[in-house]
């Protein structure tokens, strides 16, 4: 498994919070959130530091990647569960993104479907986004 920046996760043998936080791209605040809806675990050292050992690494490149198409917390626990459970982290994640493309594939078509509404009513004027 690759972190966020395509840096390997399994020669580090703790990994800190700042470093966690960099590695995968989060703020403190979304480490702390996962945490406490019990998507990762941190361990303390003796100075009660969080460290990450390599399975919570897997896990939040797992919940970066997801996260970074939008998936929901619900899904991504999904696709934990089924990693820890049966390894099947990958199949579960496909079919997740199978249904998100989906989805956003009708609000795209909702959208393409709007704006030559909007563009009649403003006469064809487009504002700068």
């Amino acid at each position: 498994m690759l972190g966020r920046r395509g840096e390997t996760l399994h020669h580090l043998p703790r990994l800190g919070f700042a470093d966690a936080c960099r590695l995968f791209g989060m703020t403190p605040r979304a480490l702390r959130f996962y945490e406490e809806k019990g998507l990762i675990e941190a361990r303390r050292d003796r100075l009660n530091h969080r460290y990450y050992d390599g399975w919570t690494r897997q896990k939040l490149a797992w919940i970066s990647r997801l996260r970074s198409v939008s998936l929901s917390l619900r899904d991504i626990r999904q696709v934990l569960e089924a990693e820890q459970r049966a390894g099947a982290g990958s199949q579960t994640a496909l079919r997740k993104l199978l249904v998100r493309r989906e989805e956003l594939a009708k609000e795209l078509a909702a959208v393409d479907a709007l704006i030559p509404a909007l563009q009649g009513e403003t006469g064809g004027e487009a504002a700068a986004a």
